[in-house]
């Protein structure tokens, strides 16, 4: 019934974009994914698999009283084929079933300087993100406001009172760092200074921990096609005063002394990219307060994110070149990743990671992911995606 009625929805929204409508502007995507993961010996309980087909049907209004839309987006991960643990793959509900959140419904006001959502909707900083590495992404209950100064300067501020996973349709007080029970209020500044971009974010979660998210990131011209580019990262989180319910918290958190640095040479079609992270504290943070926090010792799965003192290097290479008619793109990218950690009860990783993506339209593409892991005395473990979308 859920498909019948999404396909419905889809019909709806490409039947609407083939005529001028005066009541807004629709838009529908139509996604399949598979994942496989595998462990490479003989124990295979924890291995998963899961195919699916998904995607969404979005509306926003044409402007009510010059400043204000209206906005909806509903999504859809509907299961193909049976599985093996599928709700490991997190393409399916915890108990495996299909998953249907309305993710966004939210009034917006916006004019030439200041932008305020006021609803369920996707957030876009460090900590709380959408996290699109799934069907469906990250959402939340959220005020969020963005003031800008000029052309380089923005400040961002909000405040989030509820929080839905990639693999739920429930808006809880639950984040991947524990039970947010007043919720998480956020400030946030981007700003340019000549070839010099600085991002700076403070987040307060009071019955958790609070944390501060620094990127400085920079560039040179090397020749008249190249550039040089550095940048550092900084994650530090800490408790926000006493009295706090240590209880709500999962994973740790408040106790991350994240750096991270990178260096590396780029142009259109070329770029090789080197990068350092330790973590002086004890604690992770793989996702923050939601989403997928940042890191540029990141690929698919291994990261340097997470308990232990992970001491993680990177390097990634990156090529980029057109078709023959010019109409169509092709990225592939190499990172070669190694983990090593403090505490003698982690093992190190090595990893190769294969990203391969065919763009046929800026939203039509076909998109391969391959990452292998080599884990000190374990078995190693593969991991393997195929993304197809497109976009009406």
């Amino acid at each position: 019934m859920r498909v019948k009625i999404i396909a419905l929805l889809w019909s709806a929204g490409v039947l609407l974009q083939a005529f001028e409508t005066p009541i807004g502007e629709f838009q529908t995507h139509v996604e399949f994914y598979y994942y496989d993961i595998n462990t490479l010996g003989s124990n295979h309980e924890n291995d998963a698999h899961a195919t699916a087909v998904g995607g969404f049907i979005a509306y926003r209004s044409k402007p009510l009283f010059e400043y204000f839309h209206l906005g909806y987006t509903h999504y859809l991960s509907y299961q193909l084929l049976d599985g093996k643990n599928p709700e490991r793959t997190s393409l399916v509900g915890s108990a495996g079933k299909d998953i249907s959140p309305l993710v966004e419904l939210y009034v917006d006001y916006s004019d030439k300087s200041w932008e305020m959502k006021l609803g369920k909707q996707r957030l876009d900083t460090p900590l709380i993100n959408d996290d699109t590495t799934r069907l469906i992404p990250f959402s939340y209950e959220a005020i969020n406001m963005h003031y800008r100064f000029d052309e380089q300067s923005l400040f961002t501020a909000g405040y989030v009172w509820r929080f839905r996973p990639i693999c739920s349709e429930e808006y809880t007080r639950m984040t991947p760092s524990g039970y947010a029970e007043d919720g998480v209020g956020y400030l946030g500044f981007n700003t340019e200074f000549g070839d010099v971009q600085h991002q700076w974010y403070y987040y307060h979660a009071p019955q958790l921990y609070d944390a501060l998210h620094m990127q400085v990131e920079s560039k040179t011209p090397y020749d008249t096609s190249k550039d040089i580019i550095y940048g550092v990262q900084a994650i530090y989180t800490f408790a926000n005063g006493e009295g706090i319910n240590i209880e709500n918290r999962a994973n740790g958190g408040d106790d991350v002394q994240l750096l991270a640095a990178k260096l590396g040479l780029e142009s259109r079609g070329f770029a090789w990219i080197a990068s350092l992270s330790y973590n002086f504290g004890e604690d992770g943070i793989s996702r923050g307060y939601g989403g997928l926090s940042s890191l540029y010792t990141s690929s698919m799965i291994t990261t340097g994110k997470s308990q232990g003192n992970p001491f993680a290097k990177s390097i990634k290479l990156r090529y980029t070149y057109d078709s023959a008619s010019k109409k169509d793109a092709y990225a592939s990218a190499l990172y070669l990743t190694n983990v090593t950690y403090s505490d003698p009860t982690l093992k190190d990783i090595n990893a190769i990671y294969i990203d391969h993506k065919f763009r046929f339209r800026p939203r039509e593409y076909l998109h391969l992911r391959f990452e292998r892991q080599f884990i000190a005395g374990e078995a190693d473990r593969s991991y393997f995606r195929i993304i197809s979308a497109y976009e009406f």
